[in-house]
């Protein structure tokens, strides 16, 4: 019988959790495996009230028979139990990282603004994440490895208690207390690289050092690295001339090219977690730079980096998200607004009145080629491709501008201006942005 690992386990859940409070509901990732059946219990060993939560892949066979088990075991330790079916889509990256991002959307489906999903990631998983970014060439913020909190977005958060305890701890907790666990088959494929370093790599490293708990002080010596270099970042993008646009944001090109390249490869990787981003990749990001310093003034670029994409326009560095795929063709379809309500876009755009904006019947549309508007403030019409590059609005923006009619007439351009028409003239536009 163990006597020293349960007290530890317990003192490390209990820590984080007060660490980390939130004012919401506690949910755990259940799949089953070891390391969330130890967390589970543990947390009702404590009577800390959770939900457990089971994300069904539908990627094994054995898939149903799990979904049994874990339903079993939560009614087991009386804890409530959700679980959610999702398809794992075909797309970018391998089948481990499309599956991860499933688990993620599940995730938001279920929890509320101020819940907090628990995740039973330990010291083992930090040694193995560590070294598969330090194969695929990852940078001081990678190496950092697996933070122990963090946002999910709209009030959400992520809590892994139990970083600083290893597989055996939680193999020992297991035994001492008569738990049974899935073993998931893949987890024995050697031909994917996790597993190869868990079953090949670190028992090998483990015979000659202590790997876990080198890796753990090298992570926590590179994350203080980390929070260093966010820092630098932070000031240089407000030195940089920081501004947000209709859609992302941008900074001032010359201000940004007058920097160091290691400031400038650091700056590109902060402003891209700071939107939502992942870490960019050592190719894109050299690509991006590249670019950047190659290109004529007046060049158009469009680079993909870490979720967002790399643009210029005037002078100005943009990063944006990725755009969404919406129907152009031909204007793409016709929306009804009433000009009063906010109108929702595709591609993630929104439409709303501007202050004295009167309620009426308009149809909203996109370009189609060969339109032409008179501004309030023209006394001639002119080409409305004409009239969006003196208005500057970003080339990548202007087949997506919304055309507001009223009775087949263009009475408004996005919230670039609005036509000389009866009753309009002096009404401001409507507002355009792009929802988060």
């Amino acid at each position: 019988m163990t006597f020293t690992t349960p007290k530890r386990l317990q003192t490390l859940l209990q820590v984080a959790l007060q660490r980390h409070p939130v004012p919401g509901q506690l949910w755990v990732g259940f799949s089953g495996g070891l390391d969330s059946t130890v967390l589970l219990h543990l947390l009702a060993s404590c009577q800390i009230p959770v939900r457990a939560l089971h994300v069904h892949h539908g990627l094994s066979a054995n898939a149903d028979r799990w979904l049994s088990h874990c339903q079993e075991f939560a009614c087991h330790l009386s804890v409530p139990f959700t679980a959610v079916q999702i398809h794992v889509a075909t797309g970018k990256g391998g089948l481990e990282q499309r599956a991860r991002r499933a688990r993620y959307r599940a995730f938001a489906q279920v929890m509320s603004e101020g819940d907090q999903i628990l995740l039973g990631h330990h010291g083992d998983d930090q040694a193995e994440t560590f070294l598969l970014r330090l194969m695929r060439g990852a940078g001081v913020l990678g190496l950092a490895g697996i933070a122990e909190s963090r946002f999910l977005g709209e009030g959400r958060s992520l809590l892994r208690p139990l970083l600083g305890a290893s597989r055996v701890e939680l193999a020992a907790w297991a035994g001492d207390h008569g738990l049974t666990w899935i073993d998931d088959e893949s987890n024995a494929d050697e031909s994917l690289d996790r597993n190869y370093l868990r079953h090949s790599v670190l028992p090998l490293l483990s015979a000659r050092w202590p790997a876990r708990q080198r890796v753990m002080r090298a992570v926590e010596n590179l994350r203080e690295s980390a929070e260093l270099l966010q820092a630098l970042a932070l000031a240089d993008l407000h030195g940089c001339g920081f501004r947000r646009e209709r859609f992302g944001e941008s900074l001032a090109l010359e201000r940004f090219t007058g920097l160091s390249l290691a400031r400038r490869k650091n700056l590109l990787r902060y402003w891209s977690l700071q939107q939502g981003g992942k870490a960019p990749e050592w190719a894109p990001l050299q690509q991006a730079l590249e670019q950047l310093g190659a290109a004529a003034a007046d060049a158009r670029i469009a680079v993909q980096l870490g979720g967002r994409v790399v643009r210029r326009y005037q002078g100005r560095l943009y990063l944006t998200p990725e755009l969404a795929r919406y129907l152009v063709k031909e204007g793409g379809e016709q929306r009804c607004w009433d000009g009063i309500s906010e109108l929702p876009l595709p591609g993630g755009g929104m439409l709303a009145p501007s202050p004295g904006w009167p309620g009426s019947q308009y149809r909203v549309r996109y370009r189609r080629g060969g339109e032409r508007a008179q501004p309030s403030d023209r006394v001639h019409s002119q080409t409305l491709k004409k009239l969006l590059q003196e208005r500057a609005l970003e080339p990548w923006l202007r087949d997506r501008v919304p055309l507001v009619y009223r009775a087949g007439e263009l009475v408004a351009v996005g919230d670039l201006f609005t036509c000389d028409v009866a009753g309009l003239a002096q009404t401001p536009p409507p507002r355009w942005w792009f929802s988060d």
